[in-house]
């Protein structure tokens, strides 16, 4: 069985500009690729009037925000499929490219290889 963490952050009062997708994504880009994910695609939607979902696919799982720029606020999902990878690494360098003034850290913990629990009929 193995172990894999999952981090979700809600990330309040974010200073920067949320709907910058080039730049959240460069900067989302940089934070993974320093603890040596691998993007393999991304992708994103923009709402209107305002906010976004942006989507990195890596070879380790993916890496979401989901932002609501009229609250100032963001949503984002890092999961990692590799034990050596750090979230919470991620989460403080890219975390640098909205300046929160509060975050919530909701970590998840996975069991993957685990047997099912099966029910008698």
């Amino acid at each position: 069985m193995t172990l894999i963490r999952e981090l979700i952050v809600d990330a309040y009062g974010c200073e920067l500009e949320l709907s910058e997708t080039k730049r959240l994504e460069k900067a989302a880009r940089e934070a993974l690729e320093a603890e040596g994910a691998t993007v393999v695609k991304s992708s994103h939607y923009k709402f209107q009037p305002h906010g976004l979902t942006l989507c990195l696919i890596l070879k380790e799982s993916h890496f979401i925000i989901s932002t609501w720029p009229e609250y100032k606020m963001a949503i984002v999902n890092i999961f990692l499929c590799n034990d050596e990878m750090d979230t919470k690494r991620v989460w403080k360098a890219f975390s640098e490219s909205l300046l929160p003034s509060q975050v919530r850290f909701h970590e998840v913990t996975h069991e993957v290889g685990m047997n099912p629990i099966k029910k008698s009929a």
